[in-house]
């Protein structure tokens, strides 16, 4: 669907998915990067307008079948949209012909955290053009992959950060990779940033971000960072399904990682995130 078609939709879908589950409208949004063209689904909070949040899949990319996102992410529009605050899922992979990157290595990745962080802007100016919205209150979220580019959408020490007409007001990455993040003397947060790690995590683990995370979290007149580790906790700990050994993984020695979810991480997470953003986003 052409973006014009889907705009003009929208006030008229609106009320539709206000009283209903989870129904993205579908729209085509333009990335920063040139020619790339964004599919995306935007779910309306419940008819009010104002706050949204861009939401970034992982290494796998967005997981839609027959127009309909899954279960899991569906669990995170229903929360924020009860709470008031729209989601926009977008797909950054089959634009640019990829489905999954995830056995790819790190450092031979077609796709990468850089080349998203464009996306996330193109997205936030697309976003910031609707009628009733109000350009402070967009939120950046992120899993995985994607809460990598979080993190990369969050640096000010890049241009692209700094000269961004809209930035985020807040940002959330779940078990991102932080080694980078670990090892950049010049990394500062553009808006509160809150990132969250599973203790056991062996694909992206928890060690660089809880060292970044103080670090960054100590400086003076910065804005607010926030980590926490969930123990006893693996990749994915959100997941409903239980830890598996995944055999595909690029990004560690091993070619494998357990991904899956802890139920106590999984609530106190979802908890943490939804309370990060109504405070940055509605107060």
């Amino acid at each position: 669907m052409g973006l014009r078609k889907a705009l003009s939709l929208l006030a008229v879908l609106v009320p539709t998915v206000a009283c209903s589950a989870p129904s993205g409208l579908e729209v085509e949004i333009d990335s920063l990067d040139a020619g790339v063209h964004l599919p995306g689904y935007w779910f309306p909070a419940n008819g009010v307008a104002g706050a949204a949040v861009l939401a970034l899949h992982g290494c796998g990319g967005l997981q839609v079948r027959q127009g309909r996102l899954g279960a899991g992410q569906l669990r995170y529009v229903q929360m924020l949209n009860d709470a008031g605050i729209g989601v926009l899922f977008t797909e950054s992979f089959l634009p640019r012909g990829e489905k999954s990157i995830c056995s790819q290595l790190p450092s031979s990745r077609a796709i990468t955290a850089e080349q998203r962080r464009l996306d996330v802007y193109g997205a936030l100016a697309w976003r910031a053009r609707q009628p009733g919205v109000e350009p402070g209150r967009l939120g950046v979220l992120g899993w995985s992959h994607g809460g990598q580019t979080v993190l990369a959408s969050a640096d000010r020490s890049r241009a692209v950060v700094a000269q961004a007409a809209v930035k985020p007001a807040a940002l959330v990455a779940f078990y991102p990779g932080c080694s980078s993040i670990d090892k950049s003397a010049t990394f500062a947060p553009v808006a509160p940033l809150l990132v969250m790690s599973g203790a056991l995590d062996d694909w992206t683990p928890a060690a660089p971000c809880r060292r970044a995370m103080a670090r960054l979290g100590a400086r003076s007149g910065a804005p607010t960072v926030e980590y926490v580790e969930y123990a006893g906790s693996f990749h994915g700990f959100d997941s409903a399904l239980p830890p598996k050994v995944r055999g595909d993984v690029g990004g560690t020695k091993s070619g494998k990682a357990t991904v899956g979810g802890n139920p106590l991480a999984r609530e106190q997470s979802a908890q943490a995130m939804l309370q990060f953003f109504t405070t940055h986003l509605l107060h």
